[in-house]
Protein backbone atom coordinates (compact mmCIF):
# COMPACT_ATOMS: atom_id res chain seq x y z
CA UNK A 1 0.00 0.00 0.00
CA UNK A 2 1.49 3.25 -0.71
CA UNK A 3 1.93 5.86 1.58
CA UNK A 4 0.86 9.54 1.16
CA UNK A 5 3.57 12.03 0.10
CA UNK A 6 4.02 15.05 2.15
CA UNK A 7 6.07 16.84 4.57
CA UNK A 8 6.76 15.65 7.89
CA UNK A 9 6.06 17.51 10.86
CA UNK A 10 7.85 18.71 13.92
CA UNK A 11 6.39 18.46 16.85
CA UNK A 12 8.88 20.99 18.37
CA UNK A 13 9.16 25.09 18.26
CA UNK A 14 10.33 26.70 15.63
CA UNK A 15 12.57 29.66 16.80
CA UNK A 16 10.36 32.55 15.93
CA UNK A 17 7.91 30.69 18.38
CA UNK A 18 9.79 30.72 21.13
CA UNK A 19 11.38 34.14 21.08
CA UNK A 20 7.99 35.64 21.39
CA UNK A 21 6.95 33.07 24.40
CA UNK A 22 10.48 34.82 26.01
CA UNK A 23 8.90 38.50 25.07
CA UNK A 24 5.68 37.67 26.79
CA UNK A 25 7.49 36.25 30.04
CA UNK A 26 9.30 39.00 30.28
CA UNK A 27 6.77 41.32 30.26
CA UNK A 28 4.87 39.57 32.46
CA UNK A 29 8.25 38.87 34.89
CA UNK A 30 8.83 43.13 34.63
CA UNK A 31 5.39 44.07 35.49
CA UNK A 32 5.09 41.43 38.44
CA UNK A 33 8.36 41.68 40.10
CA UNK A 34 7.53 45.84 41.28
CA UNK A 35 4.94 44.34 42.47
CA UNK A 36 6.38 41.59 44.83
CA UNK A 37 9.22 43.71 45.75
CA UNK A 38 6.48 46.20 47.17
CA UNK A 39 4.71 43.80 48.97
CA UNK A 40 7.86 42.72 50.25
CA UNK A 41 8.76 46.38 51.63
CA UNK A 42 5.34 46.39 52.91
CA UNK A 43 6.55 43.45 55.49
CA UNK A 44 9.21 45.03 56.12
CA UNK A 45 7.74 48.37 57.21
CA UNK A 46 5.21 46.61 59.02
CA UNK A 47 8.23 44.65 60.92
CA UNK A 48 9.63 48.30 61.49
CA UNK A 49 6.76 49.49 63.04
CA UNK A 50 6.96 46.38 65.83
CA UNK A 51 10.44 47.65 66.76
CA UNK A 52 9.06 51.30 66.51
CA UNK A 53 6.54 50.06 69.17
CA UNK A 54 9.18 47.73 71.25
CA UNK A 55 11.70 51.25 71.56
CA UNK A 56 8.28 53.41 72.83
CA UNK A 57 7.67 50.27 75.81
CA UNK A 58 11.95 50.62 76.33
CA UNK A 59 11.84 54.12 76.60
CA UNK A 60 8.72 54.32 78.76
CA UNK A 61 10.37 51.51 81.36
CA UNK A 62 14.05 53.61 81.62
CA UNK A 63 12.22 56.96 81.73
CA UNK A 64 10.00 55.27 84.88
CA UNK A 65 13.57 53.88 86.24
CA UNK A 66 15.26 57.61 85.92
CA UNK A 67 12.65 60.16 87.30
CA UNK A 68 10.77 60.66 83.94
CA UNK A 69 13.80 61.45 81.94
CA UNK A 70 14.74 60.09 78.43
CA UNK A 71 17.83 58.12 77.43
CA UNK A 72 20.77 59.97 76.11
CA UNK A 73 20.66 57.47 73.07
CA UNK A 74 18.34 54.52 72.31
CA UNK A 75 21.76 52.45 72.68
CA UNK A 76 21.63 53.10 76.45
CA UNK A 77 18.59 50.87 76.02
CA UNK A 78 20.53 47.82 75.61
CA UNK A 79 20.39 44.93 77.27
CA UNK A 80 18.57 45.75 79.93
CA UNK A 81 15.75 47.21 78.40
CA UNK A 82 15.88 46.03 74.96
CA UNK A 83 17.20 43.20 73.46
CA UNK A 84 18.32 41.36 71.07
CA UNK A 85 20.76 43.94 69.32
CA UNK A 86 19.49 43.03 65.86
CA UNK A 87 16.13 44.88 66.96
CA UNK A 88 18.33 47.99 66.01
CA UNK A 89 18.43 47.32 62.26
CA UNK A 90 15.72 48.29 60.16
CA UNK A 91 15.34 45.30 57.58
CA UNK A 92 14.84 47.64 54.47
CA UNK A 93 18.34 49.62 55.59
CA UNK A 94 20.29 48.18 53.21
CA UNK A 95 23.89 49.28 55.05
CA UNK A 96 22.42 46.99 58.33
CA UNK A 97 22.54 50.19 60.29
CA UNK A 98 26.25 50.67 59.55
CA UNK A 99 25.50 54.42 57.85
CA UNK A 100 23.38 55.20 60.30
CA UNK A 101 19.81 57.02 60.15
CA UNK A 102 21.10 58.23 56.56
CA UNK A 103 21.41 61.41 57.45
CA UNK A 104 23.39 62.51 54.87
CA UNK A 105 20.52 61.42 52.48
CA UNK A 106 18.48 63.69 54.44
CA UNK A 107 20.44 66.77 53.99
CA UNK A 108 21.24 65.82 50.56
CA UNK A 109 17.64 65.80 50.19
CA UNK A 110 17.17 69.23 51.47
CA UNK A 111 20.59 70.91 50.14
CA UNK A 112 21.27 71.87 54.21
CA UNK A 113 24.79 72.01 55.57
CA UNK A 114 25.51 69.37 57.77
CA UNK A 115 24.37 69.02 61.21
CA UNK A 116 21.73 71.77 60.65
CA UNK A 117 18.65 69.53 60.61
CA UNK A 118 18.52 65.96 61.47
CA UNK A 119 21.33 64.70 64.10
CA UNK A 120 24.59 64.59 63.11
CA UNK A 121 26.93 61.66 62.95
CA UNK A 122 28.21 60.76 66.62
CA UNK A 123 31.47 63.44 67.36
CA UNK A 124 33.50 61.97 69.78
CA UNK A 125 33.82 65.97 70.55
CA UNK A 126 30.35 66.69 71.93
CA UNK A 127 29.89 65.94 75.51
CA UNK A 128 27.01 63.87 74.52
CA UNK A 129 29.36 61.23 72.76
CA UNK A 130 30.44 59.55 76.01
CA UNK A 131 26.79 58.29 76.97
CA UNK A 132 26.63 56.01 74.18
CA UNK A 133 27.14 52.23 74.60
CA UNK A 134 29.70 50.58 72.47
CA UNK A 135 27.95 47.02 72.44
CA UNK A 136 25.49 48.92 69.53
CA UNK A 137 28.03 49.42 66.75
CA UNK A 138 25.37 49.78 64.27
CA UNK A 139 21.81 51.71 64.27
CA UNK A 140 19.44 52.20 61.41
CA UNK A 141 17.20 54.55 63.22
CA UNK A 142 17.14 58.45 63.86
CA UNK A 143 16.77 59.15 68.17
CA UNK A 144 15.55 62.44 67.84
CA UNK A 145 16.20 63.19 71.65
CA UNK A 146 19.72 62.13 71.77
CA UNK A 147 22.78 63.90 74.05
CA UNK A 148 24.29 65.57 71.41
CA UNK A 149 24.64 69.55 70.90
CA UNK A 150 21.33 70.85 69.14
CA UNK A 151 22.93 72.83 66.08
CA UNK A 152 19.73 73.68 64.41
CA UNK A 153 17.92 75.16 68.04
CA UNK A 154 21.17 77.12 68.37
CA UNK A 155 20.73 78.47 65.12
CA UNK A 156 16.96 79.50 65.76
CA UNK A 157 17.35 80.59 69.57
CA UNK A 158 21.47 81.55 70.35
CA UNK A 159 22.56 80.88 73.69
CA UNK A 160 21.56 84.14 75.64
CA UNK A 161 17.99 84.66 74.10
CA UNK A 162 14.48 83.39 76.63
CA UNK A 163 14.36 80.42 74.47
CA UNK A 164 17.82 78.43 75.08
CA UNK A 165 17.70 79.49 78.73
CA UNK A 166 14.18 77.78 79.62
CA UNK A 167 15.70 74.91 76.48
CA UNK A 168 18.62 74.21 78.35
CA UNK A 169 16.93 72.01 81.26
CA UNK A 170 20.01 71.17 83.55
CA UNK A 171 21.47 74.48 82.76
CA UNK A 172 24.62 73.39 81.48
CA UNK A 173 25.00 75.93 78.79
CA UNK A 174 24.17 73.94 75.85
CA UNK A 175 20.73 72.46 74.23
CA UNK A 176 20.79 69.00 73.30
CA UNK A 177 18.11 67.15 70.53
CA UNK A 178 16.24 66.17 74.05
CA UNK A 179 16.27 69.21 75.54
CA UNK A 180 14.71 70.58 71.91
CA UNK A 181 12.55 68.66 71.25
CA UNK A 182 11.09 68.74 74.31
CA UNK A 183 10.74 72.73 74.92
CA UNK A 184 8.99 72.16 70.64
CA UNK A 185 6.62 69.76 72.96
CA UNK A 186 5.85 71.91 75.33
CA UNK A 187 5.75 75.51 73.18
CA UNK A 188 4.10 74.35 70.34
CA UNK A 189 0.99 72.90 68.93
CA UNK A 190 2.85 69.53 68.09
CA UNK A 191 2.45 68.76 71.84
CA UNK A 192 3.10 64.76 71.94
CA UNK A 193 3.42 64.47 68.21
CA UNK A 194 6.88 65.20 68.16
CA UNK A 195 8.68 62.25 67.21
CA UNK A 196 11.03 60.39 69.43
CA UNK A 197 12.92 57.61 66.87
CA UNK A 198 12.59 57.94 62.93
CA UNK A 199 12.90 55.94 60.03
CA UNK A 200 13.82 57.02 56.84
CA UNK A 201 14.87 53.72 55.50
CA UNK A 202 11.51 53.10 53.91
CA UNK A 203 11.41 56.50 51.93
CA UNK A 204 15.53 56.59 50.73
CA UNK A 205 14.97 53.09 48.99
CA UNK A 206 11.18 52.83 48.09
CA UNK A 207 10.06 56.26 48.11
CA UNK A 208 7.58 55.30 50.93
CA UNK A 209 6.76 57.72 54.03
CA UNK A 210 8.71 58.10 56.81
CA UNK A 211 7.64 56.21 60.09
CA UNK A 212 7.77 58.27 63.30
CA UNK A 213 7.12 57.11 66.76
CA UNK A 214 5.38 59.95 68.57
CA UNK A 215 7.23 60.60 71.77
CA UNK A 216 4.17 61.78 73.84
CA UNK A 217 1.34 60.29 72.13
CA UNK A 218 3.35 56.69 72.08
CA UNK A 219 1.49 55.92 68.28
CA UNK A 220 3.31 55.67 65.22
CA UNK A 221 2.51 57.70 62.15
CA UNK A 222 3.78 58.20 58.48
CA UNK A 223 5.01 61.80 57.38
CA UNK A 224 7.38 62.96 54.53
CA UNK A 225 10.63 64.23 55.25
CA UNK A 226 9.49 66.59 57.57
CA UNK A 227 7.53 64.87 60.11
CA UNK A 228 4.86 67.69 60.00
CA UNK A 229 3.64 66.99 57.32
CA UNK A 230 2.24 63.49 58.76
CA UNK A 231 0.15 65.40 61.64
Amino acid sequence: MNRPVGRRRHSGFTLIELLVVIAIISILAGQLLPSLSLAKEKGRQANCISQLKQFDLAISLYSQDFDEEFPPWLSTLYPTYLKPAAIFICLTDPYKGLEGSGNQMYLDAYDLPPGSINPPPPDPADPGYEQRNPAITACSYSYEFNANSCGWFALQYPSGTTQYARADRNKDGRVTWGEANLWVASNTPYRGYVPIVRCYWHHYQYGQKVLNLAHGYHNVYTSDMKWESGI
